[in-house]
């Protein structure tokens, strides 16, 4: 089990790492976590053009990139994002020796995700999502997004 220490620690690089990506592809990124603490649903907001994405960053250093996600956060995500008019992604960012492995989908997809494996295991799933679950990179971001 990871210390508090070793999650804030992880969480902290996996917004670095989704943040740096994102910006290199163009897009302008705030970290809102910076602005307040935790802010609650989302880790970043970034803009490209017109188009403005809220991004819930998940960070993991497993080996198979398995990811600790509920379906109910990712559902709070996409609700606010449709409130705001603007899109919805989670990133999942595997942490690896390597450098990191990132990976968008969108925060729809990650609840639905996150809801059938609770109903397929129930009670004993852990990780609910996989850095596999997700194809677009920072370079495609556009192509996710209706």
């Amino acid at each position: 089990m990871q210390s508090a220490a070793e999650k804030k620690r992880v969480g902290d690089q996996a917004e670095e790492a989704a943040e740096a990506a994102l910006t290199a592809m163009g897009w302008d990124v705030i970290n809102l976590n910076k602005l307040a603490k935790n802010f609650r649903f989302a880790d970043l907001l970034a803009k490209r053009g017109s188009t403005r994405v809220l991004v819930q960053v998940k960070g993991t250093t497993t080996g198979e990139g398995m990811f600790g996600a509920l379906p109910e956060p990712a559902r709070a995500l996409h609700a606010l994002a449709g409130h705001l008019e603007v899109h919805a992604v989670y990133a999942l960012v595997r942490l690896a020796r390597s450098g990191p492995e990132i990976r968008f989908g969108s925060a729809e997809d990650a609840a639905a995700l996150a809801d059938q494996r609770i109903a397929d295991y129930p009670g004993t799933l852990r990780y609910h999502l996989y850095v596999s679950d997700f194809e677009h990179t920072a370079e495609d971001l556009q192509e996710l997004l209706p």
